[in-house]
């Protein structure tokens, strides 16, 4: 299969005006998530297409090949799973408490915070993506205790030492880059940082198994 995109590390100035904006519409774990990177060592990638390296990350939309993204990001995610008890968290931007339909679901406030393992299918984890936002803003995170077992949310209303424990447990945030046409990350864990290097150099064939 022909990927026209690619892991591509930017700037982390750039990553964290944009995680910023984002941030700051969801709920008060992506506030504290914000004050958290605040003092964080980042290091920062998006999906770019592969001729345009140097692109900021507010162009891509512009020459996105829809679908490239869910792949790469889902690749990303099986190969962290191998390695990772973690879970993917996503700050539900469409959903609010009260709404209809919302079982095992977890809530802060008003707002709606859904997860799934990552073992799970990447096809599942994208679309648990594309639930929790209607493009822009996307918060989600990348959540698991290192060498030991991610805290997993209980369904109903979290406390504040339920937040503050997937706060501390945070490894990574994802945004969306647009309509989610693209993926920005922004790694605060050096494991994962190192992981994703290794797909900043897939070739575009790279086989889906």
């Amino acid at each position: 299969m022909h990927i026209h995109g690619a892991w591509v590390p930017i700037s982390r100035g750039q990553a964290m005006a944009w995680s910023r904006e984002s941030l700051d519409q969801g709920s008060g774990f992506s506030a504290q998530m914000a004050a958290r990177l605040d003092h964080e060592q980042v290091h920062a990638f998006a999906i770019m297409p592969r001729d345009r390296a140097g692109a900021d990350v507010a162009d891509f939309a512009r020459s996105a090949q829809l679908g490239d993204a869910d792949l790469l990001l889902g690749r990303f995610l099986r190969s962290l799973s191998a390695i990772s008890d973690s879970i993917l968290v996503v700050d539900d931007d469409l959903a609010r408490r009260g709404d209809p339909g919302l079982d095992d679901v977890s809530f802060i406030d008003d707002r709606v915070i859904r997860w799934n393992d990552l073992q799970s299918a990447p096809d599942r984890l994208t679309r648990l993506l594309r639930t929790g936002a209607s493009g822009y803003p996307l918060n989600a995170f990348i959540c698991g205790a290192q060498g030991g077992h991610a805290f997993r949310p209980p369904s109903g209303p979290l406390s504040e030492s339920d937040v503050e424990l997937l706060v501390r447990e945070a490894r990574a945030v994802i945004h969306s880059i647009y309509d989610a046409e693209s993926f920005l990350i922004l790694v605060i864990d050096q494991e994962l940082k190192e992981l994703l290097e290794t797909h900043t150099h897939a070739v575009d064939s790279a086989p889906e198994s």
